[in-house]
């Protein structure tokens, strides 16, 4: 519970305003499920959807409105400098075959159902398609990778500090090409899921990880089919895993973030 109590403070001063808060988002939730509904059944009606859009765009704009005073201007000016660096270094990385708007949604989505958040989830995106770009195939297999490790941290309890370093080690390994003893080495420390999983796959024990790593054996492309060979049974494990406090947080940040982006991109603009 003390750990709770760490993440709640750190991010908010809590009270009402959280209250609030959790209100817009089921507002806001509520409402996209209207508007969709409306756009199925009434896809020729301008006028309805019009009404529709407007009901949403208003009940967003009080979400919004929320967010920023929950957080302060302070904030918020850090947040809209995060994002719009996350912006650039993902335009650089797209692969083109869908626009860095379609690829931030990819990555929200991704990042919601890791249940992570989203601003790590884009910005360890970024890292890893502008830094080991050539070991995936398209910028989805980076945000499908990117997922796979955000669920195994969630297995393994890895988060923080603890799972900011084992993914810059990763990241640094996958870009070198090969996880090598250092770049392993923090990985098995920080989320022993992840170096179980790559052992599994190459049918050796951690022990025998650690030597093939040294001998440079342990490469980028391992890594990445390793994930993804245990994606099944990576899914089925956090399927059962029920959702912490801190997760539920990181979902509802998210969406706010989402909420508020295109205010943020217009302050970056002035």
């Amino acid at each position: 519970m003390s750990e709770i109590r760490e993440d709640l403070v750190l991010y908010d001063r809590f009270t009402e305003a959280f209250t609030r808060y959790i209100r817009e988002i089921e507002n806001a939730s509520e409402s996209t499920r209207r508007m969709r509904q409306i756009i199925d059944d009434l896809e020729g009606s301008q006028r309805r959807t019009a009404a529709a859009s407007s009901d949403l765009a208003s009940t967003i704009r009080n979400l919004a409105g929320t967010y920023l005073g929950f957080q302060g201007a302070r904030s918020m000016l850090d947040l809209s400098d995060m994002i719009a660096s996350n912006t650039a270094r993902l335009d650089m990385m797209n692969d083109g075959l869908q626009t860095t708007e379609e690829l931030n949604q990819m990555i929200f989505d991704s990042a919601q159902r890791s249940r992570g958040a989203y601003a790590d989830t884009a910005a360890f995106v970024a890292q890893l398609g502008n830094l080991a770009g050539d070991a995936f195939s398209s910028s989805a297999e980076v945000v499908a990778f990117a997922e796979q490790i955000n669920k195994q941290m969630a297995i393994s309890g890895t988060a923080g500090q603890q799972a900011e370093a084992a993914m810059l080690q990763l990241t640094q390994g996958l870009a070198s090409g090969a996880l090598r003893g250092e770049e392993l080495n923090s990985v098995m420390e920080n989320s022993s899921m992840i170096a179980q999983t790559i052992a599994d796959y190459m049918g050796v024990t951690t022990g025998e990880l650690r030597e093939l790593a040294s001998e440079g054996q342990v490469t980028a492309t391992i890594v990445k089919n390793a994930m993804f060979a245990a994606a099944e049974e990576t899914n089925a494990k956090f399927a059962e895993m029920p959702m912490t406090w801190a997760q539920q947080w990181n979902q509802m940040k998210n969406l706010a973030i989402q909420a508020v982006m295109p205010l943020l991109e217009s302050v970056n603009q002035l």
